[in-house]
């Protein structure tokens, strides 16, 4: 009996019989597949990265094609200025003109003589029906931001710039006549006299130099209020047909040195350093 035993422990332990009975367990941890959850966070942390500078660049970017394009749009309406004077005696487009009864009135975004001289093309002007702004006209003479907002009037390029209003000659609102300019022999610093400048308003007035520090909003106003609008700055175009950006803090020291009175508004006190 002992040698049958032992015979057939032999044949288990060749035949792996026993193996077979009495497998041997794996103790090797089981691996899952897939991310953990610190690593998944830290890669959503990497993509809200990226995706907040990618936006920050794309606006920066943004808000300097805006500058750019404001300030050749503002030159635009400058250089149609000249070109208005040089047909006119010398004399720049009227900020506002009466008729010989004193009753109807064109403010200087309504002039057809001015509006042909600055977009060059009579047929643009047919739609631009008068009293409603110039509708009519391709956007290419707006402000780029004023057109993104949309606001009260936008489509109307008294909405994106204003004409310097302050110190005029030849004629008070409401008189008979009264075409309210400047001419070219007038000026004694036309590059220190602001022209055209980024407002809400059609006329740009000295009294209006600070509203956008309290009231930063787009859309027509009728208070002559300077828009900073581009990276807290205005665009001007000046009568010498140059451009330059100023700052509230710019027209804080204007007002100091003279306010309506000074160079930059058409009169006699110039700011020092600028």
């Amino acid at each position: 009996m002992k040698i049958f035993t032992d015979v057939s422990q032999s044949v288990i332990a060749n035949t792996g019989f026993r193996r077979a009975i009495y497998p041997q367990q794996s103790y090797r941890p089981h691996r899952h597949s897939g991310f953990t959850l610190v690593e998944l966070l830290v890669v959503i942390t990497i993509i809200a990265i990226l995706a907040s500078l990618s936006v920050f660049g794309f606006k920066r970017l943004r808000e300097k094609a805006d500058m750019v394009t404001t300030v050749k749009r503002i030159r635009s309406l400058s250089e149609a200025n000249a070109l208005y004077a040089t047909d006119n005696n010398g004399r720049y487009v009227p900020v506002f003109a009466f008729d010989e009864d004193g009753q109807s009135s064109v403010m200087w975004h309504y002039n057809r003589t001015y509006l042909e001289a600055l977009i060059g093309n009579k047929e643009e002007l047919e739609d631009a029906e008068p009293f409603e702004g110039i509708d009519g006209l391709p956007d290419e003479v707006l402000d780029p931001i004023v057109i993104r907002a949309k606001k009260k009037y936008w489509s109307r390029i008294s909405a994106s710039f204003g004409y310097n209003g302050e110190n005029l000659t030849g004629g008070a609102w409401g008189e008979p006549n009264a075409a309210a300019s400047r001419s070219i022999a007038s000026m004694s610093y036309p590059g220190e006299t602001c022209a055209f400048i980024t407002a809400t308003d059609w006329r740009a007035k000295q009294s209006g130099g600070l509203l956008w520090e309290r009231f930063p909003v787009e859309g027509k106003t009728g208070d002559g209020k300077i828009a900073y609008r581009h990276q807290g700055k205005a665009v001007v175009a000046y009568f010498d047909g140059h451009t330059d950006l100023i700052s509230i803090k710019d027209m804080k020291e204007i007002n100091r040195r003279g306010g309506v009175n000074n160079v930059f508004w058409g009169g006699n006190r110039r700011s020092s350093g600028r």
